[in-house]
């Protein structure tokens, strides 16, 4: 094994002890039942166990481009890792946003494999690892609360409605017998704490973006960084996504001036029953799978599943996928979410899947699988600008194959493509610019034809995350960018499609890197 390869396992055995259960998701079996400890000291620990890992890395020359990579990889993600600690997210970061600490430790949990004995005694074991958890956690609230770190206050509500539907319904921990009552105090107390403490503290929907906060500036730079590997300026990321949301509404033109008003508010566009919603996604992915050998050189021998989101996932909570545990306790699974079904738009039905399943996630996901000769690190790293950016260049490609099978289909489409587009616009505006909650929701209003519970939702989601939403259209403007340089050389789709899933995910730069050298050596 290489020096460099040596290394990236290091640093991915120092996450997974970092984050116990996004391992055990992963079907990483580390020998403990425990949830990551949130306290200063750990995170002080993990820093500078990522720091010497960092320093052993810039020590190495890497000889083979398979080495840049993953050298790239492994420089990226402890950059990433340490701004994360030293951001302090931790400590302001209270929502019901399932990507955020609480919300989603709750929403895992209960997808834990319990197949043996010792797993479902490990299952019991981390439940009752919550009393300590929220402790650590309401400790590390308060700290930051003396330093001007405060939540914001409507975040924070949501939060409360959260814990209290999970209070009235504890079935999905009973995924093991008795499992709800075993998390019932570890709940109420976060509770109570969040009603008593941090909803007087919060800060107002005027001064959400972390601009409002100490060093908010210098933390958003990072979120950015963090989250499309590149140290790109806001105000150059907001220009570029006025520009593309006035692109889309030319392209909506089309379909008559009144579109924006038709999507909102015809009812032939809305589902009426959940078995509707689980039919509309299995149908997508069944149709996306027979075309796909002829866009692809390597199709998943595996189908992606789909599957109802389970009982913990809230309504407001997306469709999303889940890629195969590593051990194999679960399939590569599109998980639907038809609470509520007179919510979703059901012409966004086939971009989603085309999104989240297949052509998009599943096909990622499937053939990082097959990359046997690279370090995990290659395979797992959570670069969402590689991830997400592929995904939303599936959705256009999947107008190329064919597959949108009406105009109300390819609306959804537009629609969402205009909602990544205004998240360039309105995730610089509340963290870089200091634009209120208002102005948002009437941007993304005015410019997309979301609903108001939809666009209200999106802007609390880049509120609670900040950066993460800019992943989306970066991405896919790289992906656009290489395939075009592709096409200009010559080359079929199909092999370029190859050739950016061939090295797992990468930064921006190391994608380019590949491309344009795949490009000069044939």
């Amino acid at each position: 094994m290489s020096d460099v390869n040596a290394l990236a396992d290091r640093l991915f055995a120092t996450i997974l002890d970092r984050y116990p259960v996004d391992a055990a998701l992963m079907g990483f079996d580390l020998g403990h039942e425990s949830l990551t400890d949130h306290s200063e000291e750990a995170g002080h620990r993990y820093r500078e166990r990522l720091r010497d890992i960092g320093d052993a890395a810039r020590r190495i020359r890497p000889g083979t481009l398979s080495d840049r990579m993953t050298l790239g990889i492994v420089l990226h993600e402890v950059r990433t890792q340490i701004d994360d600690v030293e951001s302090r997210q931790v400590e302001f970061g209270i929502s019901a946003n399932i990507r955020t600490t609480v919300p989603g430790t709750l929403a895992c949990l209960p997808r834990l494999p319990v197949d043996t004995p010792r797993r479902r005694a490990g299952y019991l074991r981390r439940l009752r690892g919550l009393d300590g958890f929220f402790a650590t956690l309401i400790a590390r609230h308060r700290r930051g609360f003396e330093d001007g770190l405060l939540p914001v206050r409507h975040l924070v509500e949501q939060a409360v409605e959260l814990m209290d539907g999970h209070l009235r319904d504890l079935g999905a921990f009973d995924v093991v017998d008795g499992g709800g009552e075993v998390v019932r105090s570890a709940i109420r107390s976060y509770r109570d704490f969040l009603v008593a403490e941090a909803v007087p503290l919060g800060r107002d929907a005027a001064h959400a973006g972390l601009c409002w906060l100490p060093d908010g500036d210098a933390v958003y730079r990072k979120k950015i960084r963090a989250h499309t590997t590149e140290d790109l300026d806001p105000e150059d990321l907001h220009a570029t996504g006025v520009e593309l949301v006035e692109e889309l509404k030319r392209e909506f033109a089309r379909y008559g001036d009144d579109v924006f008003h038709r999507i909102r508010d015809d009812p032939r566009f809305r589902h009426t029953d959940a078995g509707e919603v689980l039919d509309a996604a299995r149908k997508a992915v069944a149709k996306a799978e027979a075309v796909a050998p002829q866009w692809f050189r390597t199709t998943p021998d595996a189908p992606c599943v789909v599957r109802e989101a389970p009982p913990a996932v809230p309504a407001h909570v997306p469709p999303h996928y889940f890629p195969a545990a590593e051990d194999g306790s679960r399939p590569g699974t599109y998980f639907v979410n038809t609470k509520e079904p007179h919510t979703r738009l059901r012409i966004k039905d086939e971009a989603t899947a085309f999104h989240e399943a297949v052509p998009g996630h599943h096909f990622e996901h499937s053939r990082a699988a097959l990359l046997e000769d690279v370090p995990v690190l290659r395979r797992k790293a959570p670069i969402s600008v590689f991830s997400e950016g592929w995904a939303l260049y599936c959705e256009r490609l999947a107008d190329e194959m064919g597959l949108y099978s009406s105009d109300e289909s390819r609306l959804g489409m537009l629609t969402m493509d205009a909602m990544r587009a205004g998240r360039l616009v309105v995730d610089t505006g509340l963290h870089a610019r200091g634009w209120s909650r208002a102005r948002a929701v009437r941007y993304l209003a005015e410019n997309t034809p979301m609903t108001s519970a939809q666009i209200e939702s999106e802007v609390d989601r880049y509120v609670a995350e900040p950066g993460q939403a800019l992943a989306y259209a970066v991405g896919r403007l790289k992906f656009r960018e290489l395939r075009r340089k592709a096409e200009d050389a010559g080359k079929d789709v199909r092999d370029f499609h190859e050739v950016v899933l061939s090295q797992g995910r990468l930064t921006l730069a190391l994608l380019d890197d590949v491309v344009t050298e795949w490009i000069a050596g044939s």
